[in-house]
C-alpha cells in the first residue's frame, strides 16, 4: 500500500522549500541546496512507504527506489522521476564539468518544463531566478503527494 503524505503538509514542504531557496542569488547555490532539499524529502517519502536504510544512496539511486513507489501510486509519478532524473544530471555537470555554464539553459528549461507540468503556488513575480526556485518548491510538493 502507497503512503501518501497530508495534503496539509504537501502545502507547507512547498512554502518551506521556496522560502529556503528566494533568499539565495547565485544559481549555483539555488542548484545545489535545491537538490539538497529534494533529496530529504525523497528519504523522507521513502521512508513513509517503508523503505529503509537509503541514507547513504546517491540521489539517482534514491529515485530509483522511488520508481517502487510509483509504479504502485497514479498520477504523475513517472514524470516526477524523470524530472529528477534530469535535475541530477544538471547538478552533475556542474559538479563535474569545469566548463559547465549554469546560463546555457539546460537549467531553465528544466524549471520552464515542471512549472507547466505541476501545479504549485506561485509566491513571487517569475523573474529567471525566481522560477528556477518555484520550480524546485513545485516539484518537492509533487513528490510530497505521491
Amino acid at each position: 500500500m502507497v503512503r501518501v503524505m497530508n495534503k496539509n503538509l504537501a502545502d507547507i514542504i512547498e512554502w518551506a522549500t521556496w522560502a529556503n531557496l528566494d533568499k539565495l542569488t547565485e544559481l549555483e547555490l539555488i542548484l545545489l541546496k535545491g537538490h539538497l532539499h529534494i533529496e530529504i524529502i525523497i528519504d523522507t517519502v521513502l521512508s513513509e512507504n517503508g523503505i529503509r536504510n537509503c541514507e547513504d544512496l546517491s540521489f539517482f539511486k534514491k529515485t530509483k527506489k522511488l520508481k517502487i513507489i510509483e509504479s504502485k501510486a497514479s498520477g504523475n509519478s513517472q514524470i516526477i522521476t524523470d524530472k529528477l532524473f534530469e535535475l541530477n544530471k544538471i547538478r552533475n555537470k556542474l559538479a563535474h564539468e569545469l566548463k559547465f555554464d549554469i546560463k546555457n539553459g539546460e537549467f531553465e528549461n528544466w524549471a520552464q518544463s515542471v512549472l507547466s507540468i505541476f501545479k504549485g503556488q506561485k509566491f513571487t513575480k517569475h523573474t529567471y531566478r525566481t522560477k528556477i526556485v518555484h520550480a524546485f518548491s513545485t516539484i518537492a510538493k509533487a513528490i510530497t503527494e505521491m
